[in-house]
């Protein structure tokens, strides 16, 4: 398809028509340069009147620059009173279903922005896209369902430590539209009955209780399973070690790992993905008090290890590995991802156009680059285990957490989380925590979460699902 019209709502006003082109910055087409646009900036839309304007998407048609097009016809829509839009690649440009799908995405999602509400209750500002055409309303469709899985992510990081807590979470999970998704909560007695030492020293020092939200996507006659493990830190203070004041208000984005996990829920519970995927989300608050976690102190973990805490900045991994053990003992996944905002680190070395990536098996990290690539959440492998493994060594406890110096943090915490995967498990893991908020390179990105890991996680699980494994 060369065009395709869309709606945002269903009046009677005249179609706009936006053409599409792809061009190096500064560069026009002819066809352009004769309607008199004299710019050509990427993701800008320009007016050339008569209800026409146009778009540089720029020199490549990939997942991102169709997204950040689609954004910016969205960033447009209010100021030009955009409703019926006929959407029309210029000449030399040829579209996919999967680049129309993208661009579409892009305009529902660029619409988005936070509206603070005094509820934990998740919120859509945004209005569907539709068409009277059957063919592009399919891809209205899945534009719309892979969106509100990334608004289901934002909404959750976006709204403040006091409004969301853990109980609060579970809460507002609670009242999303899954259709076949199971959801099981287990609370601080039952997860103290079950061993969670780590998850549970970490949020002892809150008012707040711990929980863990599980939600299980079990279609009949699957092959596989995949578990995904979310970090879900609704505020991290630090605990005793406590953070310095700059930029303590963006630890409420500390849960952006399970957030990524309940937004990709989300779109594989409508897609009915024929594959079991369980999504574990570990949510505690961490916070400084007089029963809060010291350094120094030891715990004992699901899987009966001790572990020395050197800083109790260093919670992530502590959540993660308890909720890891207990997956596998209770799922036995084929395939086990989890996903955190986990280090400083990964950010200093990768800056923000990847996300760190580590694991164990060859063939399910290149699975997760590529779900990665195709849905512009591109992630970067990084290594663990050999000289990492030394600084978990301890005096007093079978590890440490980590260690006292910042020397290839990100490194060390998945080597610390390696540790919980038993022999034989496929792994991976990425550390997101550079990607979670503060994106102004991407317009996609508005102000606050980006809700990264949503669109990977997704187009993951739509890969193993016809993946044949031993």
């Amino acid at each position: 398809m060369q065009f395709i019209d869309i709606y945002i709502e269903n009046d009677t006003a005249a179609r706009q028509q936006i053409t599409l082109f792809t061009a190096a910055e500064g560069s026009l087409p002819v066809t352009l340069q004769n309607a008199g646009l004299q710019q050509a900036a990427v993701g800008v839309l320009y007016p050339l009147g008569d209800g026409r304007f146009a778009l540089n998407i720029g020199p490549s048609l990939t997942p991102a620059a169709l997204q950040d097009a689609g954004a910016g016809i969205a960033a447009g829509q209010k100021h030009f009173g955009l409703q019926h839009l006929r959407l029309t690649l210029d000449e030399g440009s040829s579209a996919s279903t999967e680049t129309w799908r993208w661009l579409l995405f892009g305009l529902r999602l660029g619409a988005y922005r936070y509206q603070h509400h005094a509820s934990a209750t998740l919120t859509d500002p945004t209005q569907p896209l539709a068409s009277h055409d059957a063919t592009t309303q399919a891809l209205c469709d899945w534009a719309n369902l892979h969106a509100e899985g990334v608004i289901i992510g934002r909404e959750l990081m976006n709204k403040p430590a006091n409004i969301l807590y853990p109980q609060s979470f579970v809460a507002a999970v609670a009242q999303l539209a899954f259709t076949h998704v199971r959801q099981e909560v287990l609370d601080e007695e039952q997860m103290a009955q079950l061993g969670f030492g780590g998850l549970l020293g970490v949020g002892q020092g809150s008012a707040r209780a711990s929980q863990l939200l599980i939600l299980d996507h079990h279609p009949a006659n699957t092959r596989h399973t995949l578990a995904l493990v979310g970090k879900g830190v609704t505020f991290d203070s630090g605990g005793i070690s406590i953070k310095g004041a700059a930029r303590m208000s963006t630890m409420k984005f500390d849960m952006g790992g399970a957030a990524a996990v309940v937004g990709a829920m989300r779109i594989i519970d409508a897609l009915q993905l024929p594959i079991r995927v369980i999504g574990l989300c570990g949510l505690v608050e961490n916070m400084p008090s007089s029963r809060a976690q010291r350094p120094g102190d030891v715990v004992t973990m699901h899987n009966g290890k001790s572990v020395e805490i050197i800083s109790t900045d260093a919670e992530g991994r502590m959540v993660l590995a308890d909720v890891i053990s207990y997956a596998q003992q209770r799922f036995q996944p084929d395939f086990l991802l989890d996903i955190a905002t986990l280090t400083g680190g990964a950010g200093v070395a990768l800056g923000k156009e990847y996300a760190a990536m580590m694991g164990n098996d060859d063939d399910f990290l290149a699975q997760v680059t590529q779900a990665g690539k195709a849905s512009a959440e591109p992630v970067w492998p990084m290594p663990h285990g050999g000289w990492y493994r030394g600084v978990l060594k301890s005096e007093f406890a079978d590890y440490r957490h980590g260690g006292e110096d910042p020397h290839g943090s990100p490194c060390v915490a998945a080597t610390f989380i390696g540790e919980f995967v038993q022999p034989g498990q496929r792994w991976a893991h990425l550390d997101i925590a550079a990607m979670s908020t503060d994106m102004p390179h991407r317009k996609l990105y508005a102000n606050g979460a980006s809700s990264f890991g949503v669109l990977l996680l997704a187009r993951l699980s739509a890969v193993l699902a016809q993946t044949e494994c031993e």
